[in-house]
């Protein structure tokens, strides 16, 4: 009798220590899922920007160049930078940035750049310029009584935003994208060298798709 007595209170505590164990384990479980929870809507609204393209040109001593005007949707000048990407199929927004330094023949010139992505421009809105270049963006313009001096190796930086989707096959991923060079007055020749371009990319999504490549606010 000693004996089933001895036995029966060893298994009574041998199933509390298991009960107690799994309601451990169960604790550390719904912990785990709260922190999750807590993590996951952050993860989903705070994308990483993705590189796709790092080049450079003209760093050789050559420089581009052309004196054709720009015309309206980014066509006209000359194109001075072309490259293929592959991007995701969940990026939504391209950011193409170029820095260089340029040059203008004339004090009275000024130099454009344009910017495309499979084909259309990056921005196809206008500027203050009359008449107005859609598509394009003057990045020089010196006045008639600058020094000589002052047209030359001029630091030209900027950046386009513009939204992307998959399109048709053969490869929905690949995006082409394009980058032109104009002289304002159509007669005077411009130019750039030592030229860097940066293709990057992000999903901008959730509550903040209302923000990926759109107009802003003042």
């Amino acid at each position: 009798m000693s004996e089933m007595r001895r036995r029966t209170k060893n298994g009574r505590g041998g199933s509390k220590r298991s009960g107690s164990v799994s309601l451990l384990v169960l604790l550390a479980g719904t912990s785990a899922l709260l922190l999750l929870s807590a993590i996951m809507p952050t993860r989903a609204l705070a994308q990483n920007i993705q590189a796709f393209s790092a080049q450079f040109r003209n760093f050789n001593g050559s420089e581009a160049n052309t004196s054709v005007a720009p015309a309206a949707l980014a066509t006209g000048g000359k194109a001075i930078y072309d490259v293929t990407v592959t991007v995701p199929g969940n990026i939504n927004t391209l950011f193409v940035t170029v820095s260089s330094t340029g040059d203008l023949d004339k004090r009275v010139n000024s130099m454009w750049l344009a910017c495309l992505v499979d084909g259309k421009p990056c921005n196809s809105g206008s500027n203050s310029q009359v008449p107005a270049f859609t598509g394009w963006v003057k990045v020089q313009d010196l006045s008639p009584a600058a020094l000589n001096s002052a047209t030359s190796d001029n630091n030209v930086n900027y950046s386009w935003c513009t939204p992307i989707e998959r399109h048709s096959p053969p490869d929905p991923l690949l995006h082409k994208v394009q980058l032109r060079l104009a002289s304002g007055n159509g007669t005077n020749t411009v130019f750039l060298e030592q030229i860097h371009v940066f293709v990057n990319g992000a999903r901008i999504a959730g509550k903040n798709s209302a923000n990926a490549c759109t107009l802003g606010t003042e």
